[in-house]
């Protein structure tokens, strides 16, 4: 897949500066350097980036695009081995760990120059898995590292959390501790530079694109957006002013909002594993429909969440996660021949509503499992179905039961 990439996107202007400046040794203009991504996501792809020497830059963006695939083909295999844990079919396991990687919303973000949407989805969703499973260190490493990869990460922390039985200010800690590990260097270096990219990213200035709920909003502007070689004129959506402000604020109300409101509802803070996913499914979603500039390729958490969903509670085909990739085939095609944008918007909104109302039913109408006590520490979880086939030997410690 990376080597067929034939554009890079934003690549060359966000993320190469920072990028070739670490792999020529320049520190300073590393760290004082405005790429919106986090800085691990930056470390990852700097060593690969720098394979390239002084070849193509198309072939340093390729380089630097095959670890954040394969941290997609990692989290594939771990949740592929987790719904074999469940008993699901060889054909399940192998369709979960392939289309975690092979997807059209994994080349719509390396086509687009932001192969670190895959990364950070991957990450996100480990960190969930990783709590899951009861693996703490994990838990809190995965979900630090995506916090350092891209802002929108923070959508994972109450997940990541709930998923786990207990113990979880010490995961939180950590996970807070090596973002922060991260982040520091160049905010200390440069913290103009810092905030400035936080306050980009906190802001949209109001642009907004097609597949938002608040494109019916948007007055249409004439804006320059060249000059030479000659002057080059396009129309540009723009919403309101509150919008462009208080759309980021509003996504990340919700990602803390929704947990707690569910934690409420359900009369505890735990999350089974699916329920866990599920929850950040329906972050994810939010986090697409109500970004006034939402691209493609910010649907691939949502994918992820929904393969790693099935690999977390279903028995046969991951059919969410099927479903997911038929849909996202839908819309990429749909969006590169955009005829009537207005009703690609209508039916995007209708798609948002249909499926955040899915998701958020489950989540909502289930009862609240009879769970082990939160002081616990369970090695593993095995629910009703898995039990029933076990002989219960007296050499088994009794938390594993």
């Amino acid at each position: 897949m990376v080597s067929r990439i034939s554009a890079m996107g934003d690549w060359p202007v966000d993320s190469w500066p920072a990028i070739d400046a670490l792999g020529h040794g320049h520190l300073g203009d590393y760290l004082s350097a405005k790429a919106m991504m986090g800085v691990f996501s930056t470390l990852v792809q700097t060593p690969f980036a720098a394979m390239a020497g002084e070849g193509s830059q198309l072939l340093a963006y390729k380089l630097a695009s095959f670890p954040c695939v394969l941290a997609a083909g990692g989290l594939g295999l771990y949740l592929a081995a987790l719904a074999r844990r469940r008993g699901v079919s060889t054909i399940g396991q192998w369709a979960i760990a392939g289309l975690c990687v092979v997807n059209p919303l994994t080349w719509a973000a390396l086509q687009g120059g932001h192969p670190e949407e895959i990364l950070t989805g991957a990450l996100a969703v480990g960190a969930v898995a990783a709590a899951t499973d009861g693996r703490r260190g994990w838990a809190a490493i995965l979900l630090g590292l995506a916090l350092a990869s891209k802002q929108w990460a923070v959508i994972a922390i109450l997940p990541t959390l709930m998923a786990l039985p207990g113990r979880r200010l010490p995961v939180a800690a950590t996970a807070l501790a090596i973002a922060a590990l991260f982040m520091l260097p160049p905010l200390i270096a440069s913290p103009q530079t810092f905030r400035e990219v936080h306050d980009n990213a906190a802001n949209t200035g109001g642009a907004v694109t097609p597949e938002s709920v608040w494109y019916p909003l948007a007055s249409v502007k004439t804006k320059v957006v060249a000059k030479q070689p000659e002057i080059l004129v396009a129309r540009v959506h723009t919403a309101p002013a509150p919008v462009g402000a208080l759309s980021h604020p509003l996504i990340v109300l919700l990602a803390f909002g929704l947990p707690l409101l569910l934690a409420r509802r359900r009369g505890r803070l735990w999350l089974n594993g699916g329920d866990a996913m599920a929850l950040l499914a329906l972050l994810a979603l939010l986090r697409c429909a109500l970004d006034p500039v939402n691209n493609i390729y910010y649907l691939e958490p949502l994918l992820l969440a929904l393969l790693a969903w099935d690999a977390l509670s279903a028995r046969s085909l991951p059919l969410r996660g099927l479903l997911g990739v038929a849909v996202a085939l839908v819309l990429r095609q749909w969006s590169l021949q955009l005829d009537d944008v207005s009703t690609y918007n209508y039916a995007y909104i209708a798609l948002f509503f249909l499926v955040g109302g899915l998701i958020a039913h489950s989540l909502w109408s289930a009862e609240a499992p009879i769970t082990q006590a939160d002081d616990q520490d369970p090695k593993f979880f095995l629910d009703e179905a898995q039990i029933s086939g076990i002989e219960k030997s007296s050499s088994w410690p009794i938390n594993a039961l």
